[in-house]
């Protein structure tokens, strides 16, 4: 034989691949675990959450000092807020020499004043002045006695007539003048007595207060003056009060 190599033609083996399928089903698996975890996730970020609670700090905001310095009141812990029982048994055990201070000492200002005032010069001795001798007086002779007089006894004032006779009252009168409606027959006699002051034509005639009812609001007490011969005298007496300035009305005649 020959010692030449030979190319050999013959088909060389296949080398075996990856496994397509078991990859696949490899990928399968980790997509549908994937897939449970992000849908877990979300569920789980779906449900009820516990709302955090915001509390206040319970460690107390103001600490007493052990030692607070400045000015101490005296009965300062005494328990004004307890029963009168407490208060005193807390009273009996604060010591007896227990006391307010004095306070600040303030200056004598008047010890100072003496202090730095002059010496005050010595008194000199005065001669007495002479005293006179007493006068005696004249005797002073009583009064004589004098006799009252006799007091006269008051005169009744007189009624003022008035001017036109015609506007005096007549025996038997129906006339009548209206000078007011007021709330109260008090308010009515008080407004009489300041129209007579007013008007001197009024002096001769009585008022007649009457009662006037109204439906659904409160009573009024008409002041007249009545007594008057006609219609005629009763706008005369009218035109006599309301040149006094005060309302007036002819009533009947």
């Amino acid at each position: 034989m020959s010692d030449i190599t030979v190319p050999s033609w013959r088909a060389r083996p296949v080398q075996p691949g990856p496994n397509w399928r078991m990859l696949a089903v490899a990928g399968g698996l980790l997509g549908t675990l994937a897939v449970g975890g992000a849908a877990y996730w979300g569920i789980s970020r779906m449900g009820p959450r516990v709302v955090p609670t915001i509390e206040a700090d319970a460690r107390p905001v103001k600490i007493k000092p052990d030692a607070p310095g400045g000015l101490v009141v005296p009965n300062q812990d005494q328990l004004v807020l307890e029963p009168p029982s407490v208060r005193r048994a807390a009273e009996r055990n604060v010591t007896a020499t227990s006391r307010l201070d004095r306070g600040p000492e303030s200056p004598a200002l008047d010890l100072l004043r003496q202090q730095a005032a002059p010496p005050a010069p010595a008194p000199q001795a005065v001669a007495p002045e002479p005293v006179p001798p007493p006068v005696a007086a004249a005797p002073v002779p009583a009064p004589a006695p004098v006799a009252a007089a006799p007091v006269a006894p008051p005169r009744p004032a007189p009624v003022a007539a008035p001017a036109n006779p015609a506007i005096a009252p007549a025996a038997n009168g129906r006339a009548m003048v209206q000078l007011a409606a007021l709330s109260s027959e008090e308010s009515a006699r008080g407004e009489w007595e300041r129209l007579q002051q007013r008007i001197p034509e009024l002096a001769a005639f009585q008022p007649v207060i009457s009662r006037f009812d109204r439906e659904g609001k409160p009573p009024l007490y008409r002041l007249r003056a009545g007594g008057l011969a006609n219609a005629a005298a009763a706008r005369a007496l009218c035109a006599a009060v309301q040149a006094k300035a005060a309302p007036c009305n002819p009533v009947g005649g």
